[in-house]
């Protein structure tokens, strides 16, 4: 199914105080992201700043066996790379496109300048950057404490909501590659929850059925980070 994109359809852009969307506007280009590119290498400079619609980017750090863990994924309520907020440039991890889609993108030093002149905006994206650190904590505690499925249920609700369709690219492997256990165990869980109703799956692609079953298997992480969001951002 297409769709039409528009700015708002990024949540993090549409709390921006709507002088400073204006503002931005002009510079905002929207292009297409592929899964299973790269965005950016780790110690690398991104050329531009991008605010996802209907895609998914996830960042990786490259272990030195090769192997790559998933730090944390971006989409619609959010933005990529928080180093342009920050001032570090660059950081230290990956990015790869997770889920193909559509995202606006800003030159970095547009953006940089556009930082410089506007404290509602600086404000607005540093708020995000807190946000989204809580992303990555809770991450963090749900990988050490809760099931395979609770953490798959969770993945699904964090792809689900960066999409704008009920049906999405994602293979087993890549999910068991993110949450760094085996296939196998992604099959397995994944299998359950299509048994129970909540999702289906067939070539790569997995649609919810019944989000509000997923959510209720889901642990409280997902919960967590929403509310968060909610707290600094309101959405």
């Amino acid at each position: 199914m297409s769709h039409e994109h528009y700015l708002k359809q990024n949540q993090l852009l549409a709390a921006l105080p709507p002088t400073e969307l204006k503002k931005l506007t002009p510079y905002l280009e929207l292009v297409v992201l592929t899964a299973g590119d790269i965005l950016c290498e780790a110690g690398k400079r991104p050329s531009h700043t991008y605010f996802p619609v209907d895609s998914a980017l996830a960042l990786y750090h490259r272990m030195e066996d090769g192997d790559a863990a998933e730090i944390v994924m971006v989409g619609n309520e959010g933005m990529f790379s928080v180093s342009h907020v920050m001032g570090g440039e660059t950081l230290p991890y990956f990015a790869a496109i997770e889920t193909t889609g559509h995202a606006f993108r800003i030159d970095r030093n547009l953006l940089k300048q556009e930082l410089a002149r506007s404290e509602s905006l600086w404000q607005t994206l540093l708020l995000y950057s807190q946000a989204a650190l809580t992303q990555i904590a809770q991450a963090a505690v749900c990988g050490r404490h809760h099931s395979l499925n609770q953490q798959l249920c969770l993945h699904l609700l964090l792809v689900h909501d960066k999409s704008l369709t009920d049906d999405f690219i994602l293979t087993h492997d890549a999910i068991a590659h993110m949450l760094g256990v085996r296939r196998e165990g992604v099959t397995a869980s994944a299998g359950k929850l299509r048994e129970d109703g909540l999702i289906d799956y067939k070539r790569g692609h997995i649609k919810v059925v019944d989000r509000q079953g997923l959510e209720a298997q889901c642990c409280e992480c997902y919960g967590v980070v929403k509310q968060e969001f909610k707290r600094l951002l309101g959405y």
